[in-house]
């Protein structure tokens, strides 16, 4: 699993992470993450389909992220949005 330059730097600015820590939770994200599909929340479901569908899409403790669908690779990460606030 990679990650983009982009997701290394949003990575560090919207968590509170050391380097070991980041790596390990996008690592998780997309092992245990929830796709778009399991989430029960309509609202919190819609707003992730709403984001890029070329992508693959998870949602780990309170934060999507979006990965390629071939090369597992992170593109970006960011919270979820306190309006939306399924798996918090």
């Amino acid at each position: 699993m990679k990650l983009s330059h982009h997701s290394k730097i949003r990575l560090r600015e919207r968590t509170n992470l050391n380097h070991k820590e980041r790596r390990k939770i996008f690592k998780e994200a997309l092992q245990n993450g929830l796709s778009p599909d399991k989430v029960k929340d309509k609202k919190t479901r819609d707003y992730m389909n709403s984001k890029n569908r070329y992508c693959k899409i998870k949602l780990y403790k309170g934060y999507i992220f979006l990965y390629s669908k071939n090369s597992h690779q992170l593109y970006t990460m960011y919270e979820l949005p306190n309006e939306v606030v399924e798996n918090k």
